[in-house]
């Protein structure tokens, strides 16, 4: 799990997320991780054994190795950085069997994993095409091997290069293990894949099923529909002949109709004439009626004059009363003045 942690760092989410990128992705980021984190242990060795050429070129490749890691997390570009790697390898390989000895050298043998890389990190054409470089880069050497002053001495002390042998088969079984358990891995992903692409073509097999089974039913359905419409449509025609019948009679009682409407009209006409008559009598008797009115609007107006002077009349009346009630009272007191004296005398 920490391992898939650690190679899932250097892939990008969107890269991660894609089938078709993601498996390469992992096997170019777990091929540069695992070649770039032996090769300081070669490195330290060669150094230890004096070889320091060797240690740094081992050192170099890893590095290498490493940086495209690094890039593919930083570009995206997957397969740039496969091909990045490859070669990176390549010139490590080239380089470790130049300063070591030649064709004869413990480093020979990791030509092999060249083509091996190109075709796991990279394509099926990549791999042919690293494999021929390859193949030129074993003959340069043999070339050059047969001229002992064409390649550099090797400081290494003869017991030492079985142990190196040793440690060269052990690493190139490592990366080929390495790349055998990506492919494996990436196998199991693809057969993952196709058993999820099966159940869901099945799924699809069955819903087109169901589908045709539904629009089956749908035609059923309309083909009964249709004939009900049919039916329906044969009643309709019935039931429209009766209609026409029916609209023939109310023509022949429309025609009747016309007729008794035609002797309305001319005793119609007679009766405007008489209204005609009546109208103008009227208008006569509302002369007349008019006349009248204004006649005893005459009246009203002579009956509203009378009252006025009926009511001044009541007003000098009550004038009068009063004026007879003062004359009483002084003759009361005159009478009783007079009794008064009277008594006296």
């Amino acid at each position: 799990m920490a391992a898939t942690t650690i190679t899932d760092w250097f892939i990008p989410e969107d890269i991660r997320q894609s089938p078709e990128l993601a498996i390469p992705a992992r096997t170019t980021v777990g091929v540069g991780l695992l070649a770039g984190g032996i090769a300081p242990l070669f490195s330290i060795e060669y150094f230890m054994l004096g070889h320091s050429a060797m240690g740094i070129g081992i050192a170099l490749g890893g590095l290498g190795l490493l940086l495209g890691t690094l890039l593919l997390r930083l570009t995206g570009a997957v397969r740039f950085c496969a091909e990045f790697i490859t070669s990176c390898m390549f010139v490590m390989v080239c380089w470790m069997v130049y300063v070591n000895g030649g064709i004869m050298s413990t480093s020979v043998v990791w030509f092999a994993s060249i083509p091996f890389t190109a075709i796991f990190v990279s394509t099926r054409r990549s791999g042919w095409t690293w494999m021929a470089l390859t193949i030129l880069a074993i003959a340069v050497f043999y070339l050059l091997s047969s001229d002992p002053g064409a390649l550099p001495a090797v400081p290494i002390a003869r017991e030492e290069i079985p142990k190196l042998q040793a440690k060269s088969l052990i690493g190139l079984t490592i990366v080929v293990l390495t790349l055998a358990m990506a492919f494996d891995k990436a196998k199991v992903k693809s057969l993952e894949r196709l058993e999820r692409a099966r159940a869901e073509s099945e799924h699809a097999s069955r819903a087109m099923r169901e589908m045709m089974e539904q629009v089956a039913r749908s035609i059923q359905a309309a083909s009964s529909a249709s004939r009900d419409i049919a039916d329906s449509t044969g009643l309709m025609a019935q039931t429209m002949a009766e209609q026409r019948s029916r609209a023939e009679d109310m023509m022949v009682v429309a025609q009747q109709m016309a007729v008794v409407t035609g002797q309305n009209a001319a005793q119609s006409s007679s009766a405007t004439r008489l209204a005609a008559t009546a109208g103008q009598a009227a208008n006569s008797g509302g002369e007349v009626m008019d006349q009248a009115v204004r006649q005893l609007g005459r009246a009203g107006e002579v009956i509203s004059h009378a009252a006025s002077k009926l009511e001044d009349l009541g007003q000098r009346s009550a004038e009068v009363n009063g004026i007879v009630q003062l004359i009483r009272d002084i003759a009361d007191q005159t009478n009783l003045l007079a009794l008064n004296a009277a008594i006296e005398a």
